[in-house]
């Protein structure tokens, strides 16, 4: 669409303060299990986003990252870690990490340090200004495949593979 960096400078303009401006997943490919995904995934807010770098949640959250480099939590893409550690500190939810990934080079358990209480206070910090703000300026379908119907206002769009409706006068082919 034409003007999509306008729409997406006054989205932040609209929106400011936050720590992170983005979309949540608005897909289909999760509808069949949807009551067993975590919170923290389900309202995380995709990667392709906006982030303000001056925002210091953000500052906080990225340090956190850095730490957590050489642990286990590494494996976890920063975007939903990022929203991991946000619900962790809102609701006091812990994430649960696939048993394989807790084990060491020897097969022992590791175990991660308790970082509820930190996560809380920076949620009790930024909770009212909601520093995950979302925009319809910028869509998450993540794997979703999509016909040209299914488009709305969004001006950015993560992760959809648009089909477009054969057009015989563009396109000679020959179904066997």
């Amino acid at each position: 669409k034409n003007y999509w960096l306008d729409v997406i400078l006054g989205e932040i303009n609209e929106y400011r303060p936050f720590a992170v401006l983005g979309a949540q997943y608005d897909g289909d490919k999760w509808d069949a299990f949807y009551e067993q995904i975590p919170i923290s995934l389900l309202h995380h807010t995709n990667g392709n986003g906006i982030y303000n770098t001056s925002h210091p949640l953000l500052e906080r959250l990225v340090g956190q990252l850095e730490v957590e480099a050489p642990c286990p939590y590494n494996s976890i893409p920063y975007d939903y870690r990022m929203s991991q550690m946000w619900v962790e500190g809102t609701l006091g939810i812990v994430p649960k990490l696939a048993p394989k990934i807790m084990l060491n080079e020897e097969g022992q358990n590791i175990t991660l340090s308790d970082n509820t209480a930190m996560f809380a206070k920076w949620a009790k910090r930024w909770q009212d200004e909601e520093p995950y703000r979302f925009t319809k300026a910028i869509h998450n379908y993540a794997a979703t495949n999509l016909i040209p119907r299914h488009l709305g206002p969004e001006y950015v769009i993560h992760g959809a593979k648009l089909y477009s409706p054969w057009d015989p006068s563009r396109t000679e082919i020959t179904l066997v």
